[in-house]
């Protein structure tokens, strides 16, 4: 183990320690846009990361390493950095950004860059293909060039925290190379399953309860397939007491994913954890995964934290909470194919309530950044979105996308109520709305049925909205409800969402008989 390995530091006392990853390869000229082009295909890939083809980032004039992953919509480059304490505690990072031959977006002429989330404060100064920015504070910061999704970086920047074992427990080191099945079928309690920096190559990894799965900055996880394609989790955690930490990546990409050709099994599903009190994920990074990439299914006590999820795949969700009771995810970055963050209800008997998601980053390339969504089995309630940001919500293909969003449809005494979603931050949204209801079939197709009440949008922001601010939409009228939805200083495009707005089509509009504006819809006046 070296995970406390030292590091050179800067000014101020800083160490850095950049997640570094071994035999990630470079690609040049024409192969950087077939790397691109390959999210047109579910099938297996190869390469889930590659060095950046676009970028060189330095902090503090030490290079770090960047690297790159598909998105539906191009490649999105990104570096992981965990920062050892100043002298007095604080941080500042004096960021560099070079653009390599291959950039089309910061080499050209008047070039700028806008750095996501904005409420970071962060402003970045361009010139003559160079990018420069002071950080500080941690959190995860996008560089949107010409305000525009094309060729992104994002550099998260975490507090780095030393490896340490729980009191009492074994300390059980897995060293790299390609790991049979019965190698990671863990069974021992009170142990930690340590990987060290290397690369595996993984079939299922089971964690039994009370054990810690630690990921050490620098190991690299590929998901292969099954080999009698039986669709199971790559990781898969039952018990109580189980937590993901550290620094590695789970890649999915040699997997079939999402809607798949006959001949070939979905058949690796993400990291799930299933009837656990005590489910903690933190620190990971998960590459194109192929169905639901983080999610807990009837869970109590969850926490999931500093998770970064690029994905571009059909069901390649972000993190997703099912049933689950006592929940908080913060301070994740996700880019997906499917929803980022999200509540569902999947299960015969759980329930949904308490759970909260803040400060989280989503870039949504298809569908919902975050809400309450479909699968509604059973009922949910209280549940909050505080603080978060979308970069870019680019999905136009279905009425029901949004970027905070209730939706619904499989049982119609299921209700959906008491849920907020406050101080969501919007940079572009390309969405049928930035607040939407919708009640009806699985992906904005067909019948659906269910209850929805008090809802609350508030002290929401949407910098470049193309569509609506609110949308409702049901098929079945005689088993659905929506009642009681408020807003609080909803802005779109630099105007306050009023009364006055629901005049205006371009704004606002229903498509359904069941939901009464007059009495059900509570807004600013204006």
């Amino acid at each position: 183990m070296n995970s406390n390995h030292s590091a050179k530091r800067g000014k101020g006392g800083l160490a850095l320690h950049p997640s570094v990853y071994e035999g990630i390869r470079a690609l040049h000229g024409a192969e950087i846009g077939v790397y691109e082009q390959e999210v047109c295909t579910n099938m297996p890939v190869k390469d889930g990361i590659i060095l950046s083809p676009y970028y060189i980032i330095r902090i503090g004039g030490e290079e770090l390493p960047v690297y790159a992953s598909r998105g539906a919509n191009g490649i999105h480059s990104f570096a992981y950095v965990d920062v050892e304490g100043g002298e007095d505690g604080s941080l500042h990072l004096s960021v560099e950004i070079t653009a390599t031959e291959n950039s089309t977006a910061l080499r050209q002429e008047n070039a700028f860059a806008v750095v996501l989330p904005l409420s970071s404060g962060v402003k970045a100064e361009t010139a003559c293909g160079k990018a420069s920015a002071e950080i500080n504070s941690f959190g995860s910061y996008s560089f949107a060039f010409n305000g525009e999704h094309i060729e992104p970086l994002t550099l998260v920047v975490k507090r780095y925290e030393p490896f340490s074992a729980p009191a009492g427990y074994e300390i059980k080191n897995v060293e790299p190379g390609v790991l049979a099945l019965a190698d990671t079928d863990f069974r021992q309690q009170n142990t930690v399953y340590y990987f060290g920096k290397g690369r595996y190559e993984t079939d299922v990894i089971r964690l039994p309860a009370n054990s810690v799965l630690y990921l050490e900055r620098g190991a690299y996880i590929a998901v292969r397939p099954s080999p009698d394609d039986k669709p199971e989790n790559a990781l898969y955690a039952c018990g109580e007491n189980i937590r993901i930490e550290g620094r590695g990546i789970i890649d999915f990409s040699a997997c079939c994913g999402g809607e798949t050709v006959p001949e070939h099994a979905n058949n690796k599903f993400g990291v799930a954890f299933s009837g656990v009190k005590g489910a903690s994920v933190r620190g990971l990074s998960v590459i194109n995964a192929q169905s639901w990439s983080v999610c807990f299914y009837d869970c109590e006590n969850v926490y999931v934290s500093d998770v970064f999820i690029m994905g571009y795949r059909v069901f390649s969700d972000g993190v997703m909470l099912s049933d689950c009771r006592n929940g908080l995810v913060e301070n994740c970055f996700v880019r997906t194919g499917d929803d980022a963050f999200e509540t569902k209800s999947t299960t015969r008997s759980g329930y949904t309530d308490n759970i909260l998601f803040r400060n989280n980053a989503a870039w949504t390339d298809k569908a919902v950044a975050y809400g309450c969504i479909f699968e509604s089995n059973q009922d949910t309630k209280n549940v909050r979105f505080e603080n978060n940001s979308v970069g870019f919500a680019l999905g136009t293909w279905s009425k029901h996308l949004g970027c905070n969003v209730i939706q619904m449809g499989d049982n119609p005494a299921a209700t959906m109520h008491d849920i907020v979603f406050e101080g969501t931050e919007i940079y572009t949204s390309r969405n049928q709305a930035i607040c939407n209801i919708y009640i009806g079939g699985s992906g904005g197709r067909g019948e659906g049925w269910g209850n929805v009440r008090d809802i609350l949008f508030r002290n929401i922001t949407a910098e470049n909205n193309r569509g609506l601010v609110f949308y409702v939409q049901t098929y079945e009228n005689e088993r659905s409800t929506v009642r009681d939805i408020r807003f609080e200083n909803v802005v779109s495009n630099g105007a306050l969402f009023t009364k006055k707005s629901l005049q205006d089509g371009a704004l606002y509009a229903l498509s359904t008989q069941v939901f009464d504006a007059d009495k059900e819809l509570h807004i600013n006046e204006g």
